[in-house]
């Protein structure tokens, strides 16, 4: 292992730490592509290496996000400067996502970037299982890193053997576009739900001040299913 190769693995890892946490806010899907990329085109860089250099990156930026979640617990969501990125209703919504959907969740958000910061900060300061937590982890860096890697590797090689044109006029455009209307449809999935009562703020399972216990928009569904019930 040369002293270039270590220095192109470490560019790697730190682009997907950086943007793990959020410094940029960019998919981290870019920075598995540009290892893909120095893959490709430089021989010293080995796959196995460059993998693992994605997969730990990531896995060290969500560890630390999830650490500052617990460390501060609700009380970190009470900052105004949190509050513009991560909005009340959107956390309390998260809030409850994280708890019923657990693993499932934690591997969806990493391909909606506006709410995966904001998913592993919530899932530290609710207390969720940090075993379950770096299990949802290792699944999307062995099987989504190494997917979106080998893809990305394979375009690479398609560019550089048919010349950049085909990047510009082709791939680029073609893999963007499946991107944005593929974090649209989850976007839209994520805001159609209606907004949940905060696990955060409401310990003893009532409903924080000022907030109603129960959801009006369900009432007619619960009103049509009692009178049935009743008349059985």
């Amino acid at each position: 292992m040369t002293t270039e190769s270590l220095g192109w693995y470490g560019s790697i890892f730190l682009w997907l730490f950086t943007t793990g946490i959020g410094l940029p806010p960019v998919p981290e899907e870019a920075g598995i592509l540009y290892a893909a990329s120095v893959h490709a085109l430089h021989p010293e860089v080995l796959w196995p290496f460059a993998w693992a250099a994605c997969g730990l990156g990531i896995l060290c930026a969500d560890c630390v996000l999830y650490g500052v979640g617990r460390w501060w617990g609700p009380k970190l969501f009470e900052y105004r400067w949190v509050q513009k990125i991560l909005s009340t209703r959107r956390r309390e919504r998260l809030e409850r996502r994280v708890h019923e959907h657990g693993i499932k969740l934690l591997v969806l958000a990493r391909f909606l970037p506006p709410i995966r910061t904001g998913v592993f900060l919530i899932s530290g300061a609710s207390r969720y299982s940090f075993v379950k937590f770096i299990l949802a982890d290792l699944v999307y860096c062995v099987v989504g890193v190494g997917v979106l890697f080998f893809c990305g590797t394979w375009l690479i090689d398609l560019v550089h053997r048919y010349g950049p044109k085909l990047a510009w006029f082709a791939v680029i455009p073609a893999v963007g576009y499946g991107l944005y209307r593929y974090f649209r449809y989850l976007q839209k999935r994520e805001e159609g739900a209606a907004p949940p009562v905060s696990v955060l703020q409401s310990q003893d399972a009532t409903a924080p001040e000022g907030q109603s216990a129960t959801n009006p928009a369900g009432a007619a569904a619960a009103m049509k299913e009692a009178t049935i019930a009743l008349k059985e």
